[in-house]
């Protein structure tokens, strides 16, 4: 924060640039208010201050004198700004000569007064902090070229950054840090998910050390904003005297200290240099769908889980008759058809090694996905099993029983689909219930039980609707209310966000800057 001092001998003007603008919110707290040219001198003399504003003319000691026997007393940390209500030059230049940082005359307007602020506030930056804006620069770069080359659009000046600012030693995978349980994570605000975010945040940057910088935060794949993800190469395991599956044990275990919910490792395809990332990062994408059918695993490694060579396929069988007669059966919704052909098909099945029992469900997935995105194009693909499916195949036990019960879960699924492919009455009953208790916890799980609708394809036919998710829709309904209640009364912020549902001042400011563009309290004044 710069200390800001305010020397003035009109008590109205002085109050006037107190208010005039959110000092706090530029960076500044006002640290007196002189009421001549000697008591700010006196002030300046014994406390740090940063930049002084001071009117030009004033009693005891003029705004002039006070710059210049504050440059004889060795005084030069401090900024001055010289007001006055006289458009003299002889003002001006006497200013200039004494070396003060501007000259600003009354009435003074905000935006100039913040212009000024802007201009001090990047002189006192001390050589740390002008360190650590270089870092934070340096990281957002680096992220922005990894995102761009995991999708195959990375020039090269930007694939040779990637690889000044990064240990890339050895293969490289694109990992993703997954968290389970999406049920859970939907019932939670926004506010317990990011903190929760960030635990894990720190944990993983904790055990990866001096390879923090490879951690990306987000997975670019994943919509929810469930997940996250790092560059992992060889070098990372060896540092630590790890095999590569060790080092992904134990980071899991890292990962999950002191966090209230699972998480899985997904390992991307390996390849062997940093300009063939998009490679591993596609080939997680499968994996975040598939990995609901494998109950045994925390850590699902693409190489050795999910391809399969081409002399373990000529050896592998899928069994379509018994799966379409399957798929067909959840299509219909016809109960005892799926009781009986999930019957078949683990007898049929059950003398088939792991990969083969991948690649049957493998075939029956991606046949069921298709099934739906016939019903409705829009549906979203990739969430499709990792919602309806989930904790189907996480809780163990006997397999037959898990497949009859995700069938059933995905035959109800489809049907509803289909009673809700032209779902405009119920967004507007959805509608109403935001309007009429947006204060209170609404959740797409409780919506989803009310309605009778799976919670994900609520979330879905909303976001076709709407263009945003459902908890953008509610916060930016709970901004507008506020905006209202800001305008037309004079109570505090902290009352108006929990009248609308914000336990927390700071996130309903921070959404409410998302909508405005400023503050609460900056929106008030401006109107």
């Amino acid at each position: 924060m710069l200390n800001v001092l305010l020397a003035d001998d009109e008590p109205m003007i002085l109050k006037g640039l107190a208010k005039i603008i959110d000092w706090e919110e530029e960076g500044c707290q006002i640290v007196s208010a002189a009421k001549n040219g000697r008591e700010a001198l006196d002030y300046i003399k014994n406390n740090d201050v940063d930049l002084a504003i001071v009117d030009v003319q004033m009693p005891v000691m003029t705004g002039l004198e006070l710059v210049e026997k504050a440059r004889q007393a060795g005084i030069s940390e401090t900024d001055f700004v010289i007001l006055s209500g006289f458009r003299d030059f002889e003002y001006a230049q006497q200013a200039m000569q004494l070396g003060v940082a501007d000259y600003l005359t009354k009435p003074v307007k905000a935006s100039q007064l913040e212009a000024v602020i802007h201009k001090i506030s990047a002189k006192h930056l001390s050589d740390v902090q002008k360190t650590d804006m270089h870092e934070k620069l340096r990281r957002v770069y680096l992220v922005q070229y990894i995102y761009s080359l995991m999708i195959g659009k990375a020039s090269p000046k930007q694939i040779e950054y990637i690889q000044e600012n990064m240990k890339l030693n050895g293969s490289i995978n694109y990992v993703v840090i997954s968290l389970n349980n999406i049920a859970k994570l939907d019932e939670m605000t926004d506010e317990e998910v990011d903190d929760l975010k960030h635990q894990i945040r720190d944990n993983v940057e904790e055990f990866l050390g001096d390879y923090k910088d490879h951690f990306l935060e987000e997975n670019a794949a994943d919509d929810s904003g469930y997940d996250m993800s790092f560059i992992f190469c060889d070098s990372m395991a060896s540092d630590k005297g790890m095999s590569k599956e060790e080092f992904f044990e134990n980071l899991r275990k890292k990962a999950m200290a002191g966090v209230q919910i699972d998480l899985s490792i997904l390992v991307g395809k390996t390849v062997n240099d940093i300009t063939r990332l998009s490679h591993s990062y596609s080939s997680t994408n499968t994996m975040i769908t598939l990995r609901g059918l494998h109950n045994d695993k925390s850590v699902f490694v693409y190489d050795s889980d999910i391809h399969v060579s081409a002399h373990n396929l000529a050896k592998s069988m899928v069994h379509k008759e018994e799966l379409d007669n399957l798929i067909t059966a959840i299509v219909r919704k016809d109960n005892d058809a799926i009781d009986s052909c999930v019957e078949d098909l683990v007898e049929r099945a059950g003398t088939i090694d792991f990969k083969s029992i991948d690649l049957n469900l493998n075939y029956l997935m991606f046949q069921l996905i298709h099934r739906a995105v016939e019903i409705d194009e829009l549906v979203e693909q990739d969430n499709i099993l990792l919602y309806i499916g989930d904790d189907v195949f996480s809780s163990g036990g006997d397999t037959k029983v898990q497949l009859k019960k995700f069938s059933l879960e995905y035959a109800e699924y489809l049907e509803q689909l289909r009673q809700n492919a032209a779902s405009g009455g119920l967004i507007k009953e959805i509608e109403h219930e935001i309007k009429d208790h947006y204060a209170e916890n609404l959740t797409l799980r409780d919506l989803g039980a009310k309605y009778f609708i799976n919670s994900s394809y609520l979330g879905q036919i909303f976001r076709k609707k709407f263009g945003m998710s459902f908890k953008d829709y509610l916060n930016n309904y709970r901004v507008t209310v506020a905006s209202e209640m800001l305008i037309n009364s004079d109570r505090k912020v902290s009352d108006i966000a929990a009248d609308v549902g914000y336990r927390d001042v700071d996130y309903f400011v921070s959404k409410f800057y998302e909508v405005h563009g400023c503050t609460p309290t900056k929106y008030r004044r401006n109107y």
